[in-house]
This record gives structure tokens, C-alpha cells and sequence, in this order.
């Protein structure tokens, strides 16, 4: 398939969409810490950056979110990637926040175009 310009977009990436809806996130994320525990009870984020945010109290929730989507981020250039962001969004849902949950709902719903891969 070429680069040719139609009126179907093609389906995003898992590390497009997660991309696309950061700067949203990270304005919404109301605990970095339970994120990172949660993440890291799922596999998505590995102990020792777990660690880093959890034990660093100097650096604000904003710098910890970055941190953590970052990694998220990171992870999504690797195998399973669509796994891994529809992971990401069932944690986002279990943080009880009614924005967090629209946010993994529209992601869900860019994913769920993908069912070619």
C-alpha cells in the first residue's frame, strides 16, 4: 500500500493513539503514585521506574505522569503493543476518575478500528 491520500484514515497505531491523547492525560491523572502501582501490577512498567517515581517526592505529579507515560510510551514500540495499550487502558479505568475513563474509552475505540493486525 503506497502513501496515497483517501478519505479512510487508516488505523492509528496503539503508540499513535497513546501519543495523541498524552498532553489530555497528563492534565487528568489524579494519583501518579497508584498509577505506577498499578502499571507495574500489570507488567507495564518495570520495578525500578516504579520505584524512581514512588520514592522521588521532589518531582510534581505533573514530571511523575510524563515519567510513567513515557515508559508506557516506550513499551508500545515493542511486541504486543495493542495488548499492552488496551492494558493500559483497563488500569486507567480502575483509577475511578470519570475523565480518565472517557480518555480509555476513546482510546479503546481507536484500537478497535485495528482489527487488521
Amino acid at each position: 500500500a503506497g502513501h496515497h491520500t483517501s478519505q479512510t484514515t487508516k488505523p492509528s497505531s496503539p503508540y499513535d493513539i497513546l501519543k495523541k491523547h498524552t498532553p489530555e492525560l497528563l492534565g487528568a491523572l489524579p494519583d501518579p503514585d497508584k498509577l505506577a502501582n498499578d502499571l507495574s501490577s500489570v507488567d507495564l512498567l518495570s520495578d525500578h521506574v516504579k520505584d524512581d517515581v514512588l520514592t522521588t517526592l521532589v518531582i510534581s505529579r505533573y514530571q511523575k505522569c510524563s515519567i510513567l507515560l513515557n515508559e508506557i510510551q516506550k513499551s508500545l514500540n515493542v511486541f504486543n503493543e495493542r495488548e499492552r495499550l488496551i492494558s493500559f487502558c483497563e488500569v486507567l479505568k480502575q483509577q475511578n476518575d470519570w475523565t480518565l475513563s472517557r480518555i480509555s474509552d476513546d482510546m479503546m475505540r481507536q484500537l478497535g478500528t485495528n482489527d487488521t493486525s
